[in-house]
């Protein structure tokens, strides 16, 4: 390892380019050669390079072993005093951290500790990204996953393999973009240790048309979710279109124990049709379910007919007529009237429907 390090050192020294498209580290390499590989990678930021590479797996094929993985150097980046909750922050960078971000097109880390942020920071400001891979990171337990939008226009490959902590996964965008895009990217052992699946399809991206991304989930062949514990779906309330598309995601989660559906009122619509009949999946753990912007349409309903009939160990129903916090439209208090007639059929076709051992909560 030393005398890589050497090697790799004077060769920097001796480099007079002062651009280059691509910087590749490929050697088992590990947290005690930290201060050497974060005077590389200053190097190579220091040269606006497009395609920045950082393998360093065991052998070239294994994962460094537990609590000895190299630590992205966040201070490099410009992370150190990075205000998460703020997203993109391209043009308050420094004029060198700019030029490298934006110019950059691939990024690959291999063995290399990152968190959600990290990765997150990356995504929403790196506009010509094409490629981002993420391989046995030991420390990538919650991530973001943003959709495409007019910043992240070029992302088309994103690529989570061997990260043993990453339990929980937001993605924002339109369905059909986001599961062709992402998930054929996701390794299945990455799937399949995922606790919470959050979907959000962006209003402000895809207004009306985001409801057919929710037919589109329905014909999707979703990959076995066997510990998924939490799935969370942020739709629009546009008309009365059903919403039992998303049900295979939930038959794909055997151990799911709670689900929870958000709802933007955009323009939402009460029809007089008939309840479509419901598949008949028994879900074994599922306890609580949980629906915010109630609004009475036959599309709720029909929803909850389906946890109802298949839900074997469910416990409660929270409904809320109000969106939550996040979505909620100016002027539109609790008490407001769309809220209280929202309530009121909350109330008319609920408490009829629902069993008296479970517990029907309506706010």
């Amino acid at each position: 390892m030393k005398k890589y390090i050497r090697w790799v050192s004077r060769t920097l020294k001796m480099c007079k380019f002062e651009r280059l498209d691509q910087f590749r580290i490929s050697f088992d390499l590990n947290k005690f050669a930290q201060h050497k590989i974060d005077r590389w990678l200053e190097f190579a930021v220091a040269r606006q390079v497009q395609r920045l590479e950082l393998d360093l797996l065991d052998g070239g094929d294994l994962p460094q072993y537990i609590g000895s993985c190299y630590n992205c150097p966040v201070q490099h980046f410009g992370l150190n005093d990075y205000d998460y909750s703020a997203q993109p922050r391209l043009n308050k960078l420094p004029p060198l951290l700019h030029n490298f971000f934006k110019s950059l097109k691939v990024l690959l880390f291999k063995s290399v500790n990152l968190t959600g942020k990290v990765v997150e920071f990356f995504i929403y400001n790196c506009p010509s990204l094409e490629e981002l891979t993420v391989h046995a990171s030991e420390t990538l337990v919650n991530l973001q996953v943003v959709g495409p939008s007019v910043k992240l226009k070029y992302l088309t490959r994103l690529l989570l393999v061997n990260v043993s902590m990453l339990i929980e996964l937001h993605a924002l965008g339109f369905p059909t973009n986001m599961l062709d895009a992402m998930l054929p990217c996701i390794s299945s052992r990455v799937l399949s240790q995922l606790e919470v699946l959050k979907i959000n399809s962006d209003i402000t991206i895809f207004g009306k048309h985001a409801e057919f991304g929710l037919v589109y989930l329905g014909k999707y062949k979703i990959p076995q979710l066997t510990m998924l514990k939490k799935f969370v779906l942020v739709l629009e309330a546009w008309e009365d279109r059903t919403f039992l598309d998303c049900t295979n995601v939930i038959e794909a989660a055997p151990q799911l124990t709670e689900f929870e559906l958000n709802l933007v009122w955009i323009k939402p619509k009460r029809s007089k049709r008939e309840c479509r009949k419901v598949a008949n999946c028994p879900l074994h753990h599922l306890k609580v379910l949980k629906l915010y912007g109630y609004y009475g349409r036959t599309s709720e309903l029909e929803l909850v007919r389906y946890f109802l009939e298949n839900a074997i160990v469910l416990e409660k129903i929270l409904v809320d007529p109000l969106p939550l916090a996040n979505f909620r439209i100016e002027g539109e208090p609790r008490e407001s009237k769309p809220v209280r007639i929202a309530r009121k059929y909350a109330k008319l076709q609920l408490e009829r429907e629902v069993p008296s051992h479970i517990e029907l909560v309506i706010l």
